[in-house]
């Protein structure tokens, strides 16, 4: 059987705990906001940083940024393990929101070994758990049935959210202004997926958080949830609307599912009060919005 080892990093909202586990690797992101740096998940909590990013008085502070895990620190994991004999698999943060993905290529390249380093869109979010644990859930002959795997995942991972607010997608460059305004003014709330580059684009708009749960729960019955794998649902910091958001798609879980707290490179961006469903598809998932 083919021995390796998962690196991935804070945005993938699994906490030290879990990573021990899940026998897994987890590098912290550092995490910068007026003018202070916090290693994400041990300088910070994640509900310190959200308490902190959405407190009224910080509202025209500037966007929080997220700073990639450096080249060293890649080749030192890499190091290690190759000693222990295992092939690295690393599934960071899509390059579209960090230098993360760049380091860990450049790390790979000084070594002649086997290494993955894995480019998706899906890695962009929290969906990162839900790929990590789709391949944890399998054991592998060789190197190319776990890129097998990696690929069939990719193709298959589905994420919805709808935020609470629009006033972070503007700040954070996700959303025009003017169309956030009148969003804001109309009370709409946004389905949002993710396209093939990482980018959160609204897919609908219906007025109010009902009707907005209600809508992402016929969007899933376009791309059926399988539930060989666990689905992950997430909230930033109202678990209240998560909750709501399960029980509005009830009769569409039919297997196992849990809630999560989205990690605040994911949160700072979808904003206070936003939940999120992140999953493994039957169907493989048109990403050209």
């Amino acid at each position: 059987m083919l021995k390796y080892k998962i690196i991935t990093d804070s945005s993938s909202s699994i906490t030290q705990e879990e990573a021990d586990k899940m026998g897994i690797i987890v590098l912290p992101l550092t995490l910068s906001y007026n003018g202070k740096d916090y290693l994400d998940g041990i300088d910070i909590t994640t509900d310190e940083f959200y308490e902190m990013i959405f407190a009224e008085e910080n509202k025209k502070a500037p966007f929080p940024k997220s700073s990639m895990v450096g080249p060293n620190v890649f080749k030192e994991t890499f190091e290690k393990l190759l000693k222990e004999g295992y092939t690295p698999v690393v599934l960071p943060i899509a390059k579209v929101l960090s230098g993360t993905y760049q380091s860990a290529v450049i790390a790979r390249d000084m070594f002649e070994d086997e290494i993955i380093v894995v480019e998706d869109s899906t890695t962009a979010l929290g969906s990162v758990k839900v790929m990590i644990e789709g391949i944890l859930s399998d054991e592998y002959e060789n190197v190319e049935e776990l890129k097998a795997k990696i690929d069939y995942l990719k193709k298959h991972i589905n994420f919805f959210a709808v935020p609470a607010t629009l006033e972070n997608l503007v700040k954070g460059g996700r959303l025009n202004k003017i169309k956030g305004l009148i969003g804001q003014l109309l009370h709409f709330k946004p389905i949002i997926q993710l396209d093939k580059n990482g980018t959160l684009i609204p897919i609908e708009k219906v007025r109010g958080l009902k009707h907005a749960f209600k809508g992402l729960c016929e969007n899933l019955k376009k791309w059926p949830i399988d539930f060989k794998y666990k689905v992950h649902f997430g909230y930033s910091t109202v678990i209240e609307n998560v909750k709501e958001l399960v029980e509005s798609c009830k009769e569409l879980l039919t297997g196992q599912y849990d809630i999560m707290q989205i990690s605040p490179v994911v949160g700072a961006h979808v904003g206070p009060g936003a939940s999120a469903i992140f999953y493994v598809s039957t169907l493989e998932v048109d990403k050209d919005l």
